[in-house]
């Protein structure tokens, strides 16, 4: 199973992605098409579920913006 992180731009998921992975987090970046009006240009990170808390817990210490979550 797999969680996305919805972070709205490309160079926010560019500096997230890179940041997870440092950290031994495996994710990868999509685009949401279609986005709504307030996901910005729709990007996210997809991670395993089970690294969820871990992943989102890291972009907040880090003050990577996060826009929302999707399962």
């Amino acid at each position: 199973m797999y969680y996305d992180i919805k972070v709205g731009s490309v160079t926010n998921a560019q500096r997230s992605i890179r940041l997870l992975r440092q950290n031994g987090i495996k994710a990868s970046v999509i685009r949401i098409f279609k986005p709504k009006e307030n996901e910005g240009c729709g990007y996210a990170l997809r991670v395993n579920s089970n690294e969820k808390r871990r992943a989102v817990d890291l972009l907040r210490k880090n003050k990577i913006r996060i826009i929302g979550d999707d399962r």
